[in-house]
């Protein structure tokens, strides 16, 4: 049961509230029923790799198989503490209410052994009972607290999509050549009435998480379409805008027909749409990933990919995608012209670029030095703070208008 390959594993431990009170007043009978009811709705929280066994009487056991996060655990326990608070409909009684304290323990970190986990995971459950049942702890307090502040974090994101907080900045992105701007990338940031503007960082991973990006990706595409429209409608010249698309909405097949649905309601022009995709994204789901980018590019949509030379960097790969675009990383550029290192790397992924057929553009420039270093290399396009950091529509369009 127990690996040796630096998985990791979480083994909750589940007491029932007040099933003795259900017992004793409804009888056995009754008292098996929702012993088998409660065994459904934990069953229906897990995926298949997991497993969930009766210990005895009230209590239950559930074993977490290879676990991401320390706090993918209490994410599951949080789910089945609210399943168990539903009421339950027995033969005898429709509005039956228990509860549930879960204790959580990991391996390895808690112990290497199952006789181990099981004792650190009761002791973990009695922690859970003393803070006042309903709730869930770790074996560790330190990992109950960063738990509990990530997934209110995650309870207070999953708010703010509902209550339109989010807000999309646009960088501009400039023309080597001309010296215009030919278009942005959008980048979703979050207005938190309290704290104020939160930077990605702080809530990209925990929307990745928790799955919620998927939903948070659809309205920055939405919402960027929906304002490139009105953009040309008032006049202004065409952009492209592009939009990261996050390995998690990659791995999911209606991606494609998203895009075509966005496009259709906002009547903004595909050829206008850039499809940023991550060199992560693409070799995690390399099977199918020439469907969709081929399926994507017959919409008319131009795709790039992101962040190129931090992960892959496979040509053999590259050329078998329909790309139009490649973004040099901006770790390669930071320490232009100081590192002879990412001055060679910046100079071969442009030749490299342009010989797949593709435009470069760089991320991240700030820097006069770093400017003229990539056009003498015939970089296309670049996008930094030396021409703007990320700003509202409001005042991207005045950059635009200046210009």
């Amino acid at each position: 049961m127990w690996s040796g390959d630096g998985r990791q594993m979480g083994l909750l431990m589940l007491d029932l509230d007040r099933f003795k009170a259900v017992n004793d007043s409804l009888g056995h009978l009754a008292g098996d029923e929702l012993l088998q009811q409660v065994a459904e709705r934990i069953t229906a929280r897990l995926r298949d790799v997991d497993m969930v066994a009766r210990l005895g009487g009230d209590e239950f056991i559930v074993l977490l198989e290879d676990i991401v996060q320390p706090e993918d655990a209490a994410r599951v326990a949080k789910e089945i503490i609210a399943d168990l608070n539903r009421p339950f409909c027995l033969s005898m009684s429709d509005n039956v209410r228990i509860g549930a304290s879960i204790g959580i323990c990991l391996y390895p970190k808690h112990g290497d052994s199952p006789e181990l986990l099981m004792d650190h995971a009761d002791d973990a459950l009695y922690q859970a009972k003393d803070a006042g049942r309903g709730c869930f702890a770790y074996f560790s307090e330190d990992l109950t607290l960063v738990a509990q502040e990530r997934i209110a974090l995650e309870s207070r994101l999953r708010q703010a999509v509902e209550q339109q907080e989010l807000r999309i900045f646009y960088q501009p992105q400039v023309d080597f050549a001309s010296g215009h701007i030919v278009g942005a990338e959008a980048l979703v940031r979050w207005q938190d009435p309290v704290d104020g503007l939160v930077q990605p960082l702080s809530f990209i991973p925990i929307a990745e998480e928790s799955g919620l990006i998927v939903e948070i990706g659809a309205w920055v595409l939405h919402e960027t379409c929906r304002q490139g429209r009105q953009w040309l409608d008032e006049g202004l010249p065409p952009l492209t805008l592009a939009v990261n698309v996050s390995p998690h909405q990659f791995r999911r097949g209606d991606i494609c027909a998203m895009v075509a649905t966005v496009l259709d309601e906002t009547g903004f022009p595909p050829e206008q749409l850039e499809l940023e995709i991550t060199e992560t994204g693409l070799m995690e789901n390399q099977e199918n990933a020439v469907v969709i980018l081929n399926s994507l590019r017959a919409q008319g949509v131009r795709l790039a990919i992101d962040d190129f030379g931090s992960g892959y960097s496979s040509l053999g790969y590259l050329k078998n995608f329909p790309l139009d675009v490649l973004k040099i990383d901006k770790s390669f550029i930071d320490d232009i012209p100081f590192h002879q290192d990412d001055m060679e790397i910046a100079a071969t992924i442009v030749a490299m670029g342009h010989i797949l057929g593709f435009k470069v553009l760089a991320e991240g420039v700030e820097t006069a030095a770093q400017l003229a270093f990539l056009q003498e290399k015939g970089c296309d396009s670049y996008q930094g703070y030396i021409k703007s950091q990320p700003v509202s529509a409001h005042e991207f369009v005045e950059l635009l208008r200046k210009k």
